[in-house]
């Protein structure tokens, strides 16, 4: 029995991951632009995250984290009335579309895919609801 190699299993960590808490990050260079909104009134704020739109509460920094998108989304927009997010893919995808994803984001709902627009060719580089 070797007394070294025992006391070193001693201090081995028991698990080599990390369990993943939160999700933080900015994707304010390479093409993308725009991609965070602070909703005050609702508390939340919205972002992208490469293919991902992170929505978070600012109060208690719980996220819900949707990825319908394959490639990296380079612009977001909110709705005057705050119940829909859009997000827009910045370059075409393996079919050659750039799609736009409309989210449903009202208080009292789940988070969810509303609709997609794939009529788009060469990226999505700005969006405005009106």
């Amino acid at each position: 029995m070797n007394f070294a190699g025992e006391k070193e299993k001693e201090y081995l960590p028991k698990s080599m991951t990390l369990e993943q808490k939160l999700i933080s990050g900015y994707d304010g260079f390479g093409g993308v632009h725009d991609n965070l909104l602070w909703n005050v009134t609702a508390g939340f704020t919205y972002y992208t995250l490469n293919n991902k739109l992170i929505i978070e509460n600012t109060k208690t920094r719980e996220q819900t984290v949707l990825a319908d998108a394959t490639v990296q989304l380079s612009c977001i927009a909110g709705s005057a009335n705050e119940k829909y997010i859009a997000v827009g893919e910045g370059s075409p995808n393996a079919q050659g579309n750039s799609i736009a994803y409309l989210y449903n984001v009202e208080a009292n709902c789940t988070k969810r895919l509303q609709s997609k627009l794939t009529f788009h060719q060469k990226g999505i580089q700005s969006m405005a609801f009106t």
